[in-house]
């Protein structure tokens, strides 16, 4: 038997389809990411849902761990995933792209609208015109990283009439909604290019300051920046004096190098920056949490049987093993 500890706020129909998926060979407790005890920890073979790296430790018995987040670089490094424990550990890669293409989008949609300072204007009862806005459709997007969230804002920014193409680790083969697959050398060449530049990378040693104020310089004038993978991909102080210097049209930042974004950095003063909260995808958002839930299911029911498991991580990089 095996003791399966569940974090996740499922409901009633979906305890049933975890318990289901065990094959009557686990035991369940039913905690949450806050509450979750010492003790429970310590009971569980398998934990289904994110906790605080700061308490998986010294967890001997645990055999599996899956996780409800895409990125799961922190997890990776711990000691229970390495030998001689090796404990399993999967994330939930493919849940969230949906909810984050969406946040890219409207980011960019407001930012060459001048939406923000429309919402200014507002507050201020002013009736008046800015700079003439740009549209998507008809102009180049640059995806550098394209996994699951790289690939369906290419899908969305193709239906919109937009040129695509992206940067990958290796060339591999190309989706249908990408016009030309490059690697990180081609970005001199593929920056200035671009009108919109989506970053959708994880935090590994290849990616740190991809953005910098070299890459900044190659961007075309009045480019937009959005970057949803990790803050660490961007120089954040070349970024603000980019801004500042109306070389960028724009960015919106959902990840941020550091994070949170210090109270006095400049950034927050930027005018055509939007900067949230890494909020692009939460995991308690419908959309994601269904296909969380049956990652969640299919892989109790892999583990319990012995079978491969779905979206293993990497644990060089915190994503998932690579399929390419």
């Amino acid at each position: 038997m095996y003791n399966v500890l569940c974090v996740l706020p499922v409901n009633e129909e979906e305890k049933s389809m975890l318990m289901e998926a065990g094959g009557g060979q686990c035991e369940y407790c039913w905690s949450t990411q806050e509450g979750v005890t010492r003790e429970e920890l310590e009971w569980a073979d398998v934990l289904i849902g994110c906790v605080d790296t700061g308490k998986l430790v010294d967890l001997p018995k645990m055999k599996f761990v899956q996780l409800d987040s895409a990125g799961s670089d922190g997890y990776a490094k711990l000691e229970m995933f390495h030998e001689p424990q090796s404990c399993l550990l999967s994330n939930s890669t493919g849940a969230y792209g949906g909810t984050i293409a969406e946040y890219m989008i409207g980011s960019i949609i407001m930012l060459i609208r001048h939406f923000q300072v429309y919402r200014d204007h507002m507050k201020e009862h002013k009736w008046q015109r800015v700079e003439l806005p740009t549209c998507i459709t008809e102009h180049h997007a640059l995806v550098i990283g394209l996994g699951d969230i790289g690939v369906n804002f290419a899908e969305r920014m193709k239906a919109l009439g937009c040129t695509v193409s992206a940067v990958r680790r290796t060339k591999g083969e190309k989706p249908d909604c990408v016009d030309e697959v490059g690697t990180l050398e081609d970005l001199p060449r593929l920056l200035p290019e671009a009108d919109f530049v989506a970053l959708c990378l994880p935090n590994s040693p290849a990616t740190q300051k991809v953005i910098n104020r070299e890459t900044l310089a190659m961007m075309k004038p009045g480019a937009i920046l959005v970057n949803v993978g990790r803050g660490t991909a961007v120089d954040s102080d070349a970024l603000a004096e980019a801004l500042n210097s109306g070389h960028l049209g724009g960015a919106a930042l959902d990840v941020t190098d550091p994070e949170p974004l210090p109270a006095d950095h400049p950034l927050w003063d930027c005018r055509n920056c939007l900067v949230t909260p890494h909020v692009a995808g939460l995991f308690r958002q419908l959309y994601p949490f269904r296909r969380i839930v049956e990652r969640s299911v299919n892989n109790l029911g892999h583990f319990v049987k012995g079978e491969p498991l779905e979206s293993v991580v990497d644990l060089a990089t915190g994503y998932r093993v690579s399929r390419s």
